[in-house]
């Protein structure tokens, strides 16, 4: 059975990327491997445009608990990546968020991501609380 992600109805943040010569697996078209880091990339530009880094967000670090990633089409080298991002399953101590990544020329999809995340003190090594002026961006964006 293969893996299905939901679609949000609403992404709350994008940004663009190229694919690259060193993003090219040996099929001449983008790694699967890449998919993750362009998520990874997402996730940090939207938690720069709130102010927050992997490590101080809102006072605390987090952590990628799980990833999931199905491939829907190729991207080749010099193809303009859409990487949009979006915020669901609220928890106490964390959040999913989903990504969903197409082809700005053609408007093909080419992946769906979603990765678990959850709040730790590095300094306590514990899960903690998502921080209240951490759990307001999220809600307000969600």
């Amino acid at each position: 059975m293969r893996i299905k992600l939901k679609t949000l109805e609403h992404y709350i943040f994008s940004t663009e990327l190229t694919i690259r010569v060193d993003d090219l697996n040996y099929a001449d078209h983008l790694s699967n491997d890449r998919i993750l880091t362009y998520a990874h990339q997402a996730r940090v530009e939207l938690f720069a445009a709130w102010g927050y880094r992997e490590l101080e967000f809102g006072g605390v670090g987090i952590i990628m608990t799980d990833a999931a990633v199905v491939y829907k089409s190729e991207g080749h080298l010099g193809d303009k990546l859409k990487i949009e991002v979006g915020i669901d399953e609220l928890s106490r101590v964390g959040f999913d968020m989903y990504y969903r990544i197409t082809n700005v020329k053609t408007g093909q999809e080419v992946a769906q991501v979603k990765t678990g995340i959850i709040c730790y003190d590095y300094s306590l090594k514990k899960v903690v609380t998502i921080p209240k002026e951490a759990l307001l961006k999220l809600e307000t964006d969600e």
